[in-house]
């Protein structure tokens, strides 16, 4: 063969190397600005590009400066219910110049609403966990999380551990509690979103308290705000109050005692209970030692930084219970034609709506989960130890027999 250009000179040498090799969008658009300053076929030889794919990549070039810089290729099938992507995107695209959250949840729910509206049978059109993933890579989108910092365990955790173990053990031996008298509480931050620019505060603190044998206290709400609205209905079961910061305090803790824990069944017989809280300072003040004292209640403070192996609530039950509250709330925040404030955002729920969520989702919460909770955090087991539950959340006793076997 007769070889007479450089240009194909440069080829056969090309194809002896037989190198093949993928290029990414950011590497492709490179290759193009230099073929717009030169000659296709001498940039595809600076980069080692065949002509070919110079030509193709520069009649997509629209394409690849749209598309992420790390993609290497246009494969897949396309979309196949365009007209319900568009308007899903748009609907995105809408909310986030607002401000406002939007979860994988929210674009599920308003998937299926769209095809809907545009007589998609639902055979046909699910918005699967699958088809939400394909969608956001379709578009660019991707999902963010909030980072959190675990709570570290204290320095010999394992001593403090036991300490708390046969404390309780020797309380128990001692007082012989009923499991109707053991409790836990616990205060806790319920967020039902949060948007950086809206001006209305959607958080407020729960008090939640579940006995040992499985029961669940009314929650007890505190809003940050001065007063409670005065024309607005709340729902029964709950107790609700006002406070500016929005947490806890001494005053709110004695009213929690009053209104919750000593109205519990079994409380006027004044027989002998005990309370789990966290080192929390408002928990052991003067004031609540005392009103505690007058319910012949045995308070047992958990050690600083242990509540994520030593409190029940934290071990098992506020993580679905502010999962319930969030998938309720994105029900509402996806589903719901909403009011509009005069600069055009969206009105928060109202505080009776919250308090509405609040209680179903409380009772969404098993009664077996409660008392495995304490269980699992060595409270309620058997003083014999015949039904130690480890962490892995298996019976110590089902574990032996099966090794046993």
């Amino acid at each position: 063969m007769v070889v007479t250009t450089l240009k194909q000179l440069w080829y056969l040498e090309y194809m002896d190397s037989k190198r093949l090799r993928s290029f990414m969008a950011g590497e492709k658009l490179k290759v193009i600005l230099e073929a717009e300053k030169i000659e296709n076929w001498a940039a595809g030889r600076k980069y080692s590009v065949p002509e070919s794919c110079v030509q193709d990549w520069r009649q997509k070039k629209e394409k690849l400066s749209s598309c992420n810089i790390n993609r290497r290729a246009f494969r897949g099938k396309h979309a196949q219910f365009l007209q319900v992507e568009v308007a899903l995107a748009d609907y995105i695209q809408d909310r986030r110049q607002l401000g406002y959250a939007v979860s994988t949840e929210m674009i599920q729910m308003k998937a299926c609403d769209i095809a809907k509206e545009r007589g998609i049978p639902i055979t046909q059109f699910k918005a699967s966990c699958g088809w939400i993933t394909v969608f956001m890579r379709r578009n660019g989108l991707s999902i963010r999380c909030r980072t959190t910092i675990s709570q570290s365990l204290p320095d010999k955790y394992e001593e403090k551990l036991l300490a708390f173990q046969k404390y309780i053990i020797q309380l128990r031996q001692q007082k012989m509690y009923l499991m109707g008298q053991i409790g836990n509480a616990d205060q806790t931050p319920v967020y039902f979103e949060n948007p950086s620019n809206t001006t209305v505060n959607q958080r407020c603190t729960v008090m939640l308290t579940i006995l040992a044998d499985g029961k669940k206290l009314p929650p007890y709400i505190i809003f940050k705000r001065k007063t409670l609205p005065k024309n607005e209905k709340f729902p029964p079961g709950i107790i609700i109050q006002a406070q500016q910061k929005g947490w806890m305090d001494n005053d709110l803790v004695i009213d929690w005692l009053k209104c919750v824990w000593q109205s519990r069944p079994g409380s006027l017989l004044k027989m002998p209970n005990m309370l789990v809280m966290d080192s929390f300072h408002g928990h052991f003040t003067e004031g609540v030692k005392k009103r505690l004292k007058d319910g012949k209640t045995d308070q047992v403070i958990i050690p600083g930084g242990m509540t994520s192996l030593l409190q029940p609530l934290d071990v098992c039950i506020n993580w679905p219970f502010k999962a319930h509250v969030l998938r309720m709330y994105t029900e509402w925040a996806a589903t719901v034609v909403h009011n509009t404030t005069p600069t055009g955002k969206m009105k928060a729920p109202t505080l009776a709506q919250m308090c509405a969520w609040i209680i179903a989702d409380w009772k969404l919460i098993p009664e077996d989960l409660a008392v495995k909770s304490f269980k699992k955090c060595s409270i309620s087991n058997s003083i014999d130890g015949s039904d130690d539950v480890s962490s892995s959340g298996e019976s110590e006793s089902s574990s032996k027999s099966e090794n046993d076997d």
